[in-house]
């Protein structure tokens, strides 16, 4: 099984990135959700996900209208 090494730095940090086609494909929604989601996973303060949903679903309601 093939292993590398790599800086943890380097491996969670999002500055200086390529996009490819792909990732440069996806939506600025898209993009703000995984960058959050990313921030949240290694956040040491603790998430309640049932409020954070409600919160963002309260948000979206609020820009529809």
């Amino acid at each position: 099984m093939p292993v590398s090494t790599v800086a943890s730095e380097s491996a969670f940090s999002t500055g200086g990135r390529v996009l490819d086609p792909f990732l440069s494909s996806l939506s600025p929604s898209m993009v703000e959700t995984l960058v959050c989601t990313q921030n949240w996973l290694l956040s040491t303060i603790p998430i309640y996900l049932r409020q954070a949903v409600d919160k963002v679903e309260e948000h979206e309601r609020g820009n529809l209208m």
